[in-house]
């Protein structure tokens, strides 16, 4: 990235250059890559930051402004995931890839220690054939015991009492509703992508724009970023860190509200 001007911070003034926003959003690093721009009103003042590496300036009212965002990114490793620091979070679905499986170590059959390789699981259990693919992996309760069993190729191990499990599958299944989350728990575990559903939209609070504080209510938030119409749809919120503060504008329907420094972030887009 060369460089050039841009105001702003979330919502830049659309004279600003679109790939420095970009970085500076976090949508692309400063490689390069591909970005959506969204066209977005007016706004009475802009504010400059300084993020990844980038400092943009601060301005006064001016007519137009435009959001940025990355494509949706393939799903990270599984290798990347500590799935025991998920704990109690029964039901959280992490969708995340798998390269060819050459061996690790797994307790269980279709449960598995929560300690166990998730990519050698998904072979175990169907979900991906031992070349690899992408997986869904879904946080259980501990077992008092694990069985061990071969199958395709793979033998896991036995295994009493532990304190905490995953199953895996191959295909995404239906998210469950977003209602069901409590998103102020997943701080500090950034990059983590939920997907989840939501029903016809009739209101609630949200703070911030495109990046909303991480107690807003998901389903409004989704109306308001464009990610699902109000009639409702499937999303997948994308765990952020907390911010300085947050913008409330008017989008597609919905006024969200401005906010101070807050300690957790989401952003969230289409399923």
């Amino acid at each position: 990235m060369n460089g050039g001007a841009v105001w702003g911070t979330d919502l830049y003034t659309d004279d600003s250059n679109a790939c420095v926003a970009a970085v500076h959003a976090g949508a692309i690093p400063a490689t390069g890559g591909t970005v959506v721009v969204t066209i977005q009103p007016g706004q009475s003042s802009y504010t400059g930051t300084t993020r990844n590496g980038i400092t943009t300036s601060s301005y006064g009212t001016w007519p137009g402004s435009f959001s940025v965002s990355g494509q949706t990114p393939p799903p990270s490793s599984c290798s990347s995931y500590n799935f025991t620091s998920y704990r109690g979070q029964n039901g959280t679905r992490i969708t995340c890839g798998c390269g060819a499986v050459s061996g690790g170590a797994v307790w269980g059959t279709d449960l598995y220690t929560d300690d166990s390789n998730a990519c050698v699981a998904a072979v175990h259990a169907g979900a991906i054939p031992a070349t690899g693919g992408t997986v869904v992996v879904t946080i259980q309760p501990g077992q008092s015991s694990y069985t061990g069993t071969t199958r395709n190729g793979i033998t896991t191990s036995s295994y009493g009492a532990w304190p905490g499990s995953f199953s895996v599958s191959g295909q995404t299944p239906p998210p469950s509703s977003c209602s069901s989350y409590n998103f102020t728990s997943y701080r500090g575990q950034n990059g983590t992508r939920i997907p989840c559903s939501c029903g016809a939209v009739s209101g609630g609070a949200v703070w911030g724009t495109d990046l909303y504080t991480d107690d807003s209510n998901v389903c409004v938030a989704a109306v308001h970023a464009g990610a699902i119409p109000a009639t409702g749809g499937a999303v997948i919120v994308t765990i952020q860190p907390g911010q300085s503060s947050y913008t409330g504008t008017t989008r597609n329907g919905i006024t969200t509200s401005s906010y101070g420094a807050w300690s957790g972030s989401f952003s969230i887009g289409p399923w």
